[in-house]
């Protein structure tokens, strides 16, 4: 006897921290026809503390900063989905690509027919093969948390490798520090401490790193910059 077959089956953190890139694209194009209806759905985990509206409004400040270097860049939206995020954000840059593993995905972001942007179907540690440089590379979605923090530095790493000089990004995470305030504690993610994503930043070569968020925040921002 064999047992049972499941028990033999990586879980979805392996996956992610293995870079097993077909399987990761097949849970996310399994997930596309819904993704943006859940998204509406103010009671849905993604939407828990407010996470995708705050991180529009988070980043929307960090651009209004910067609108001049803005307006004349282009924006790299990593693991883009359905194009949400370049949708809300794209006007304030010169030009947009969203980059995401999921066919899928990307079949929903292309038929809102976002002006200025367009998509790519590719790994996101491999950036700077898929992008032009850019001034700002933004990801909702958590993907240092699903990567997990010995890929977290590889991701962004090839971040900034697209970026130009005085480039930045913002990625979002999962905060440690109100892991158990929430309804929805992830046990197939990882958790990171403001302390610790800044420190992952620097290691990716970043001269900047800050955190966007109040501390009790399910979900953080991660601001980071190059000189």
């Amino acid at each position: 006897m064999n047992g049972d077959p499941r028990q033999n089956l990586p879980t979805r953190r392996e996956l992610y921290e293995g870079r097993q890139l077909e399987a990761v694209a097949a849970r996310w194009d399994a997930k596309a026809p819904a993704w943006d209806h859940d998204l509406q759905d103010p009671t849905c985990h993604l939407n828990e503390d407010d996470a995708y509206p705050r991180f529009l409004r988070e980043v929307r400040r960090v651009v209004e900063s910067r609108r001049d270097f803005c307006s004349s860049h282009g924006l790299v939206d990593v693991g883009c989905g359905t194009g949400l995020v370049l949708a809300g954000l794209v006007s304030d840059f010169a030009w947009g690509v969203g980059v995401d593993i999921s066919a899928g995905m990307l079949g929903f972001a292309r038929e809102k027919r976002i002006p200025r942007a367009r998509f790519v179907h590719g790994d996101c540690f491999r950036l700077p093969e898929l992008c032009p440089p850019a001034g700002a590379a933004l990801s909702r979605g958590v993907l240092l948390s699903h990567y997990g923090p010995q890929q977290a530095e590889a991701l962004l790493r090839a971040a900034n490798s697209t970026l130009t000089e005085h480039g930045f990004l913002i990625f979002d995470f999962l905060n440690e520090g109100a892991r158990m305030r929430h309804a929805h504690a992830a046990e197939n993610k990882a958790y990171f401490t403001p302390e610790t994503a800044c420190l992952v930043a620097r290691r990716a070569g970043f001269t900047k790193a800050s955190i966007l968020g109040q501390a009790e925040r399910r979900v953080l921002l991660l601001l980071a910059e190059r000189d």
